[in-house]
């Protein structure tokens, strides 16, 4: 059974800082955000935490962009993830990523991850976050985590801790990205530390960290974040590191769903060759199956090849000028 542990939040009047609560995790809406891909050298130091903190990232080079939009899960997603309400899709020049997460009356949990080619599934126990708005001083460890993780190389189960915190509040500054200087900002992290089990043994540890930047606008999304990826599996000489940093840069605009961005795919179902139409231009389409991971992944063509794939329901990330559309897709 799991054990919550709340930390209260501060009395903040006291201090006389009117800090701004993190309103809510994701929010399942038709703005899609666009977001730069930066690196920094040297790499960044967000180890500070507390009360008026003043981060100044302005050494950071642009590496990519990426679109972000948060959805409602499909029949499939619903399926495979149990519990999950709201997916967050990124899809950038490099990769895309998918969180599964399940937002009611009683908080939010992660219900599962495909990042960095590893997929997670919480299904035996969900990740708690917390109950949004959370408030600077907000602590809470989870330590019942576990479940399924599936990647290229091995498949197995996993359990250990995640760790959610409002651990620090001040301003921020880029130079990279449409974020004015000093802006205010209240910082959420996310840490999980869990183990990978093959048939009941420990075989490694994935530790992966997030740092989320939220200001007032936009309110939906963080308008800086960070996550780090560190694996190891002995068995297999794996010991690697990944960090991404992303910027926020627009947001793309409000979309009637019903309307997307004017593309349509046809046919559909489809055998061998899938068609955009429309007067839009297409920056990037990704195709990912059902678990979240990405099968496919092409720049800006009107046509694409998918006969390699196999009969299933797919989900097409569509990126275009004026906004991100996501469609399902059929392949026979």
């Amino acid at each position: 059974m799991k054990t919550r542990s709340l930390i209260p939040a501060l009395l903040l009047s006291l201090t006389g800082f009117a800090q701004s609560p993190v309103a809510s995790f994701y929010t399942v809406s038709p703005n899609a955000y666009q977001y730069t891909l930066v690196n920094s050298a040297p790499a960044l130091d967000e180890s500070a935490t507390g009360a008026n903190v003043a981060w100044n990232f302005n050494q950071l080079t642009q590496d990519g962009t990426s679109t972000s939009q948060t959805v409602t899960p499909t029949s499939s997603e619903t399926s495979a993830y149990p519990n999950t309400t709201g997916v967050l899709q990124t899809s950038g020049d490099f990769t895309t990523t998918h969180i599964y997460f399940s937002t009611t009356a009683n908080g939010t949990s992660l219900t599962g991850a495909n990042t960095s080619g590893v997929t997670l599934n919480y299904s035996t126990n969900n990740a708690f976050l917390g109950l949004f708005p959370l408030s600077y001083g907000y602590s809470y460890i989870d330590n019942a985590v576990s479940g399924t993780f599936t990647s290229s190389a091995l498949s197995g189960t996993f359990s250990g801790t995640c760790t959610t915190s409002v651990d620090a509040y001040g301003t921020l500054s880029v130079n990279v990205g449409s974020t004015p200087a000093n802006t205010p900002v209240t910082r959420l992290k996310i840490t999980q530390d869990l183990d990978l089990l093959y048939m009941g043994v420990v075989i490694g540890n994935m530790t992966q960290t997030t740092y989320s930047y939220y200001a007032a606008t936009p309110a939906a999304d963080p308008v800086f974040r960070s996550m780090t990826i560190h694996i190891v599996v002995s068995a297999f000489a794996v010991d690697q590191t990944n960090t991404s940093y992303e910027t926020f840069n627009s947001v793309l605009g409000t979309k009637d769903p019903a309307k997307g961005n004017g593309l349509t795919i046809a046919p559909n179902p489809v055998n061998d060759v899938l068609h955009f139409a429309g007067n839009t231009a297409i920056t990037g389409v990704t195709i990912t199956d059902a678990a979240g991971r990405v099968v496919l992944q092409s720049k800006a063509a009107n046509d694409i090849a998918v006969s390699g794939l196999s009969a299933g329901v797919y989900n097409v990330v569509i990126q275009a000028a004026n906004g991100t559309e996501v469609q399902k897709m059929v392949k026979k």
